[in-house]
């Protein structure tokens, strides 16, 4: 407290002593006097600068004695602007025949130019993030850089984004990337109390926390090369978060600015079956209230329990009812198709309200402040989240050479979910709502039935028995609720010692409180005695960085430039939790109402300490060699193992700069080719090298009843040899500008291998312990990524830029542990992904189909092929290569967008196609029913397969007889997003008090196209059923995706 009060002293004397400085605005133009958007400016010999925004016009604070800005754009020669005394300034670019200088952030916040680096960085700015439809930041990204797989869990909302950058690389540690804002350690984590098979995989990323309209930029380094001064915590890559309240108001025109943003959007299913409406509930053409679609033909009269007046029994004319539903007894229920699936189904909204206000005094004094508000509802009742996000910051330069900025920034949300747990088509009991939605019988009529005892509350159901439960039951009775109140921010402090050299401090803090409550009144199927979850988490971060940075010219054509620094990292966590059931009173969620409690605790403290430096030499502008290393110490090993060291070397050369024969062409120019190698690693959980002792007091009990406190050790043998993942990286790249600049090329390959990866062993139970963790597996990610930028048409008013991206990533588990066969990676010991030597990572493996003696599908004796006892490899999960195709179109004030995206394979175990083909739902199974059918085939001789059966039983032996059976290639191609934007003309605004207006209207994922499911099932491949993690490839009906649209209207003062 003394330490944060202090720093709240400089800062406010910072800002009360400010001497003289003042702001230079402007606009950044190319030859033809269109503005640059994006133009990056830098004061020379200091590390202040910004970018000009959507009109290309920027603002900044320059110190007293600053004398040139460094202004560089894309294409374009770099230019040294005299500063002089003006304060408002015109700056003309002239196009590059040879250079290409933009200026990106790297590690720890350095802006470096691009051209010196040795590695592969990918910069989002904020006009592809702002003003989106879509509100979680990781979704937004999906497809705008080349090397980043990112997936979402489902279409609820709010539900989680995985995120993988490069392929995965660890077996049992976590494979997401770190998230830095604002230079401090953000905390992404996916946070359940639920396993995947009871609603975990829908669980929200923290990430959600952030604010789209938020953000100035997002620069992501893939490479180990890239990230090696963030040590072990980017071993998965990095990605660069800058809020505008980060930069400070810095960027305000005209000293001051107000902007408001106000959009609102409809969010649907993207992708519902197209039902058959010829057949009812039953089985083998007979009628019966099965979980069956395989019944008699709607139009059947006198037979199969159908009267002459097409009527059955009512599914509520049953003993249990009768008490709650009289009517019922003895009553007739139409046999005809209903409408469940749509009438199920709502409409959602997001409206979305963001304020900004920056503020630039002059004198290096600059101030931002910002709000926004979502609310945002899903295409399903009980589904909302509603977030709240508040910043300021501020910066301070002062003319002696010091520096001071901060931002704060608050969150506040809250979310509710249905009840999401997997759903098995051949086996419905559980609380999967869309699984009991999307298979329930078309003679059905879900929306039309009661769903709820009035006596009692409990379901209704048309099911005999209690084995599945009415997802209407479910919506109103059982819900999944998140609070979250999160503060982050950070102080930092700078002095330029000299021209050359800079020393700077920084303290961040990332905190955050998270409430889950899963509620569950009795009287359902899943916990028949209801059920209230409580846990409270606590999650702070804290992060201290002490640097030392130079940039020097020894002489004209040498330049050196480092850094060397000191990392100190606190992580504290704690969770309380609290597991109640038997409710009371039905509908009361309070812990006392609930008879039977159990009772959790866990707190887990982290600590490393990291030393760094990087040192990079430039030669005549076009060599440049960088040379990094740091050392981390981390308290998750003993004190043999905790220290490690990660070098890393890389190297750039611009042929058309060191060439002049390169010079001059107006077919190449510009070239660098760059080379990079990159070591890191991954520490332990905490507390992995020691068995842990726990307490409880329900265990053990004396004769006379009383409650002993019972202390027992973990089943898990702490092994005090453990060390860190290692991980290597390889990194060739070509950047290339051609033909005037109107083509751009970024092509990167690169061989990343894993070793002493951390899996589990299982032990022999009479050891007292039944699993250990060991160093042993290895994998090797090999892969290209290739960015092409084409500008077919440009001209004064009219201009189109394209951007191609492509990813291919080749992984193999090189080997495991000696004497295991395969690793667990997620999901089930019988189905899921594993880690198996000479096979892709996470290979799907279950029960196949038996072959016969010539290797076609074996065919038993009741005409239905046969499956496998023991589990083999039925697919691989991982796609062969991802594209994206990125336009926008330009006239005048109108600007057109839209991103197709492409994935080429990646097997999928789908439970939704199976349970739709199997049960006779779709539109692929709308055929005469009746005919016999042989299926292809070979008997135990190797003979044709000759036995006759119905196609429904053949349906059900089909998919649920062998997990092959569910196994299809996930190929599709989508419209991820398109838009089409206006902005009015400056001289309409001059004499109103708006700087600029422009609306935006949008469309997200509103056409995809998967073309090896069945089209009656249309079926989106992008789904993660076992939820953020390294798991993929599997979907067991835990949501649909969703599909938004709609409209932005942006203000600025």
């Amino acid at each position: 407290m003394k330490r944060i009060s202090l720093v709240i002293a400089i800062v406010c004397f910072a800002f009360s002593i400010a001497i003289a400085q003042r702001t230079i605005s402007g606009v950044v133009q190319d030859e033809a006097g269109e503005s640059l958007i994006g133009a990056s400016l830098l004061v020379k010999g200091t590390t202040s600068g910004t970018v000009t925004d959507i009109d290309g016009r920027f603002s900044l604070a320059v110190p007293a004695n600053a004398e040139l800005l460094v202004v560089s754009y894309t294409g374009f020669s770099t230019l040294e602007y005299p500063i002089g005394t003006a304060s408002e300034v015109t700056i003309t670019l002239s196009e590059s025949a040879s250079q290409l200088n933009e200026v990106v952030v790297t590690a720890l916040g350095i802006r470096k130019e691009k051209k010196a680096l040795g590695y592969s960085v990918a910069t989002i700015g904020s006009g592809q993030v702002e003003n989106r439809v879509e509100s979680d930041v990781g979704r937004i990204l999906r497809g705008k850089a080349a090397g980043v797989d990112i997936t979402q869990t489902s279409g609820v909302a709010g539900s989680g984004t995985n995120i993988i950058i490069r392929g995965y690389s660890s077996i049992s540690g976590s494979n997401q990337p770190l998230f830095v804002v604002d230079g401090v350690p953000f905390n992404s984590s996916t946070n359940t109390d639920q396993g995947f098979q009871t609603g975990g995989a829908t669980a929200s990323s923290r990430f959600l926390d952030l604010d789209p309209n938020n953000i100035a930029e997002i620069s992501v380094l893939k490479g180990l090369s890239a990230t090696v001064l963030y040590g072990e915590q980017g071993a998965n890559g990095v990605i660069l978060v800058t809020t505008k309240n980060g930069q400070g108001g810095a960027e305000a025109k005209k000293g001051f600015e107000i902007s408001v943003t106000q959009g609102v959007a409809r969010t649907e299913v993207a992708n519902l079956p197209e039902y058959q409406n010829s057949y009812g509930n039953g089985f083998s053409g007979n009628f019966g209230w099965f979980f069956s679609n395989w019944g008699p033909s709607f139009d059947t009269r006198g037979s199969n329990g159908i009267d002459e007046n097409g009527q059955i029994e009512h599914p509520l004319d049953q003993e249990r009812y009768n008490a709650a539903f009289p009517e019922f007894e003895g009553a007739r229920y139409d046999y005809r198709p209903y409408d469940n699936v749509s009438e199920f189904f709502q409409a959602g909204s997001v409206y979305n309200t963001s304020v900004n206000v920056d503020k630039n005094f002059g004198n290096g004094i600059s101030f931002n402040a910002n709000y926004s508000y979502l609310d945002d509802t899903g295409f399903v009742p009980q589904n909302t989240f509603q977030k709240h996000n508040a910043g300021v910051g501020g910066k301070v330069d002062l003319a002696n050479g010091l520096k001071i900025s901060t931002s704060l920034n608050v969150v506040s949300s809250e979310r509710v979910s249905p009840p999401a747990s997997i759903g098995f088509g051949s086996n419905p009991a559980g609380a999967s709502v869309f699984a009991n939605v999307l298979y329930t019988p078309r003679s059905v009529d879900l929306a039309g039935l009661p769903f709820q005892n009035p006596i009692d509350g409990s379901q209704v159901y048309y099911r005999r028995g209690s084995a599945i439960q009415n997802p209407r039951w479910g919506l109103a009775n059982m819900f999944d609720r998140e609070e979250v109140n999160r503060y982050f921010g950070n102080v930092a402090l700078s002095y330029d010692i000299t021209d050359w050299l800079t020393a700077s401090y920084r303290i961040g803090v990332d905190t955050y409180n998270q409430i889950s409550r899963r509620e569950i009144n009795k009287g359902g199927s899943q916990v028949p005695d209801g059920q209230l979850l409580t846990s409270n988490r606590n999650n702070t971060i804290i992060d201290q960085v002490l640097n030392l940075s130079f940039d020097t010219e020894l002489s004209e054509s040498f330049n050196l430039s480092g850094i060397v620094g000191l990392n100190n990292r606190t992580d504290r966590f704690n969770r309380n939790t609290v597991s109640s059931t038997q409710q009371f009173i039905f509908g009361l969620f309070n812990q006392s109402n609930f008879i039977e409690h159990v009772g959790s605790q866990f707190v887990q403290n982290e600590g490393q300490i990291g030393l760094y430096g990087s040192l990079t030499a430039g030669f005549n502008r076009y060599l440049y060699l960088t040379a990094s290393a740091r050392n981390d110490w981390s308290s998750t090993l003993e004190a043999a193992n905790r220290s490690i060291l990660y070098p890393s070397v890389s190297v750039a050369f611009v042929p058309t700069d060191a060439f002049e024969s390169l010079q001059g062409s107006r077919v190449l120019n510009y070239l660098k080719l760059r080379a990079g190698y990159g070591t890191s690693a991954r520490f332990p959980n905490p507390y992995t090298t020691r068995p842990i002792l726990g307490s409880a007091t329900n265990v053990s009990q004396t004769p006379a009843g009383a409650a002993l406190n019972t202390n027992s050790v973990s089943n898990r043998l702490g092994n005090t040899d453990l060390k860190p993942e290692l991980l290597g990286e390889l990194e060739f790249g070509v950047e290339g500008r051609f033909f005037n600049n109107r083509v751009g090329l970024d092509f990167s390959i690169y061989d990343k291998q894993s070793s002493d990866l951390l899996v589990d062993l299982d032990l022999d139970p009479a050891s007292g312990f039944t699993v250990t963790t060991i160093n042993a597996a290895e994998v090797s990610n090999k892969g290209i990524e290739v960015s092409l930028n084409l500008i077919p048409v440009k001209t004064k008013d009219f201009t189109w830029d394209m951007t191609w991206n492509l990813t291919s990533n080749e992984n193999e588990v090189i080997s495991v542990a000696d004497g295991v066969d395969q690793v667990t990676i997620a999901g089930y010991t019988n189905l899921g992904n594993f880690a198996i030597p000479g096979q892709p990572f996470g290979a799907i493996q279950g029960s196949a189909f038996v072959r016969g003696p010539n290797g076609g599908l074996l065919v038993g004796a009741n005409g239905e092929y046969q499956a496998t006892n023991d589990i083999e490899i039925i697919g691989d999960p991982n796609p062969n290569y991802s594209a994206n195709w990125l336009n926008t179109i330009s006239y005048k004030g109108v600007s057109l967008n839209w991103q197709f995206s492409y994935t080429d394979g990646g097997d999928i175990y789908s439970v939704t196609t199976a349970t739709m083909l199997a049960r006779g739902l779709t539109s692929d199974s709308d055929f005469d029913r009746f005919l016999p059918l042989i299926l292809p085939g070979e008997d135990a001789e190797g003979n044709a397969n000759t036995v006759q059966g119905y196609v429904g039983d053949y349906g059900f032996a089909a998919f649920f007889g062998a997990d092959e059976g569910t196994i299809f290639d996930g190929t599709v191609i989508r419209l991820r997003e398109i838009s089409l934007g206006y902005s009015l003309p400056a001289s309409l605004l001059d004499k109103t008090p708006f700087g600029s207006v422009s609306i935006r209207l949008a469309g997200e994922n509103l056409y995809y196209y998967a073309p090896n499911f069945p089209e009656g099932v249309n079926f989106d491949p992008e789904v993660l059923s076992l939820g953020v993690g390294n798991g993929r490839g599997f979907d067991y009906l835990t949501g649909p995706t969703a599909k938004k649209y709609g409209a932005t209207l942006s203000l600025t003062f």
